[in-house]
Formats: structure tokens, sequence, C-alpha cells
């Protein structure tokens, strides 16, 4: 569906029911009131969209670089935060199918030094996360239709200024799309079935 920056803000635009298109956003000497909005809200948007579910395409796990051992009372352990992370979703355990007993506590802080951190007790950790993903033709058609509807909905303020009803319309849509398209990649994934308590498969 969306091959470039300048592609997701036109549809964006339609949404708006703005005829006016932008031709290139990396074009400096192209300028216009709707190219500014879409400059303004852009990354905005798409980190957004990005960080609001643990999209397959956007699935990366790394290991951490580590920043200090014994780094407070509560934690063994300190390492810097991807530079490329938008949202961290779990230490990798060695567990497919997580459960609260497998799952690894951590906790996100900084200090001045290295910025932001995360705080876990295990060594050598790796971090699964939702990466930032810039390369518009690595979206998902459902994730462009969410995406395109968010910036709509910011850029509504500049470009169709007074007009709530069509701003609210941009924000209806965008839950509307956001929830198809988790469900289209939640779709895309086969995950372990739950272990069964000792009492039901006795019962069994």
């Amino acid at each position: 569906m969306a091959d470039s920056a300048a592609e997701i803000c036109n549809l964006a635009l339609s949404h708006l029911g703005v005829a006016e298109e932008v031709a290139d956003m990396e074009n400096e000497e192209e300028v216009s009131e709707v190219k500014s909005a879409c400059l303004r809200y852009y990354d905005t948007a798409l980190k957004q969209t990005l960080r609001a579910f643990h999209w397959p395409f956007a699935k990366k796990t790394a290991t951490l670089t580590e920043v200090e051992e014994d780094p407070s009372d509560e934690w063994q352990f300190s390492y810097a935060y991807p530079g490329d992370c938008l949202a961290a979703r779990r230490i990798v355990s060695g567990y497919r199918n997580e459960t609260r007993q497998s799952r690894i506590a951590y906790h996100i802080g900084q200090d001045n030094t290295y910025g932001r951190l995360i705080f876990c007790d295990l060594e050598d950790a790796k971090l699964e996360y939702t990466l930032l993903v810039e390369a518009e033709a690595h979206y998902p058609d459902d994730f462009v239709m969410a995406f395109s509807f968010l910036l709509a909905f910011y850029m509504a303020n500049r470009l169709v200024a007074g007009d709530n009803r069509r701003r609210d319309a941009m924000w209806a849509s965008y839950q509307l799309e956001m929830s198809q398209a988790r469900a289209n990649a939640a779709n895309e994934e086969q995950v372990d079935e739950e272990v069964q308590s000792e009492a039901v498969r006795a019962r069994d």
C-alpha cells in the first residue's frame, strides 16, 4: 500500500478530505502547509503506532550491553537501553511459553552518563523489543491504515481547524483500524498452549 512517507501522508490527507498532496517528503524545495503538517507529526504518529502493539514485523531480540554489575541494592545488573528500541517487551527467559514463574523481572531507569537503562537480575540478558522501523515498504497494509488515521488525527488541528467532528472521526477510525490490525498480527503467530495444572490434568 505504501512505499514512502509521502504516500502515507497523502493517505492521511485523503482521510481529512484535503485534496492537496505531498510529492516528496525529502525534497526541501517543496514547501506547503500540508507538507509542513506532515513533517510536524509524522514521526510522532509513527512511533506511537509502533509502541501501541508488539507488531511481528517490528519485533527484534538483541543481547544487551552491560553497564554495571550490582548497580543498586535491588538489581544485579544494569544494561544500556538499545538505541533502536521503541518499547521494551520482555527479557528473554529461554521459555517460549512464559509463565509467572519463568518471566524475568526488569525495570527501566536512567542515569546522567548512559541515559536510559534496563535493570534486571540476569547476566548476559537479551531483550525482545519493538524496533523503530523506518522503511515504509516493510509496513503491512493494515498497519499503514491505522498509522495514517492517527497521522490525520494529529494534522486535523492545522488543516481542518474547528472541524471537531472530522477530527474525532479520525481518532475513531484509528481505534477501529488498530483493533483489526492487532487481530491480524496476532493471527500470524501460533503460541504454545498454557500448561495445565496438575488438578486439571488429573481430572481429564
